[in-house]
């Protein structure tokens, strides 16, 4: 009785693992750090009333990121636009400017974005910032007013920033006239998964889209009123772009970081299925790299993309390989 006994638990143990085998599945990512030859760079500026200060710290700060730029002899286009979608002078998308991109041949390009992303503080306290982005780099705006700057086969980056969330209604909040409509029926906001496929379409061959914010963090005690910039921040996460932090005194890292990554050393990889966390192992160049926060990989769960930081950040002409174990039902991410 026992000797069935214990045939019986091996059988129910080799079925285990059977079935284990089917479900814990194994897949590796392969990256290239391919260098970017032509980017398309849209800073969209918060110009409400409280926008001053951090308006004139990008401007002081335009030289650490550019410098990225600059030594890779990129191809770049860099356009400004506002938060506002109800002004039509200084909003709605439209590039502010003459000429309304700058380029590497631009007389002095450092100077005109220093003058233009400071862009006021006289704008509407419903920011859109999402929207006027998308608005900027559709028609009728790229074949009118904003031609010339989005090109094929250029990387398109977005950045915003903004100490306000966004507010991004396609006029549900018209019939409201509170100045906190944003917030008191933010049920009424465009949810963001429709942002991002609206964003999924600006690009049709294949070229990279980045997001990044500079925005206010999840607490933002002593920020001189700013507010958690969450939906910037999800757009930022679903692209695999970077997310500063409004309230820092110095924007020198942040301008840096994006400068790095527009210039092609890329911190972000999404992953084609989600990860079981602990199971993931990380190479650069076949060199092993650590989970670390400050200068290794991190893992974020909720859009399975994987970010490195500090000295690890991959550099231009790596290959970057990420294998994992497939959390089970995962579906595959680069499917539309």
């Amino acid at each position: 009785m026992k000797r069935q006994y214990s045939l019986l638990a091996m059988l129910l143990l080799a079925a285990c693992e059977q079935e284990n085998e089917v479900y814990r599945q194994t897949h590796e990512d392969v990256f290239y750090q391919v260098p970017t030859d032509l980017v398309d760079i849209l800073w969209v500026v918060d110009n409400s009333l409280s926008m001053a200060d951090e308006q004139a710290e990008v401007a002081d700060k335009f030289s650490d990121f550019i410098s990225s730029v600059e030594d890779t002899d990129l191809d770049f286009h860099i356009g400004v636009i506002t938060t506002d979608m109800d002004s039509s002078d200084l909003g709605r998308g439209r590039l502010l400017g003459d000429p309304i991109y700058l380029t590497q041949d631009t007389p002095n390009y450092a100077e005109l974005f220093a003058e233009r992303v400071q862009v006021g503080t006289k704008g509407s306290d419903r920011e859109k910032g999402i929207d006027a982005a998308y608005t900027a780099l559709s028609e009728p705006m790229i074949s009118g007013s904003n031609a010339g700057f989005l090109r094929d086969g250029a990387t398109l980056s977005i950045i915003y920033v903004s100490d306000e969330n966004d507010c991004t209604d396609r006029g549900a909040l018209d019939v409201y006239t509170e100045a906190q409509a944003c917030y008191e029926h933010s049920d009424e906001l465009v949810p963001v998964r429709e942002l991002l496929a609206d964003y999924s379409e600006l690009k049709s061959n294949g070229e990279r889209i980045l997001v990044s914010s500079i925005v206010g963090p999840e607490i933002t005690q002593n920020c001189d009123g700013a507010v958690p910039g969450f939906r910037y921040e999800t757009m930022a996460e679903g692209f695999g772009g970077i997310i500063g932090n409004i309230c820092q005194d110095n924007f020198a890292s942040i301008m840096e970081r994006l400068g790095l990554q527009v210039s092609g050393e890329l911190t972000s990889f999404q992953l084609t299925y989600s990860a079981t966390e602990g199971t993931i192992e990380v190479w650069v160049n076949d060199d092993s790299v650590p989970e670390d926060e400050l200068n290794g990989w991190t893992y974020d769960t909720e859009y399975a993309i994987v970010y490195f930081h500090g000295d690890e950040i991959p550099v231009r002409d790596s290959t970057i390989a990420i294998s994992y174990e497939i959390v089970p039902g995962s579906q595959n991410n680069t499917e539309e």
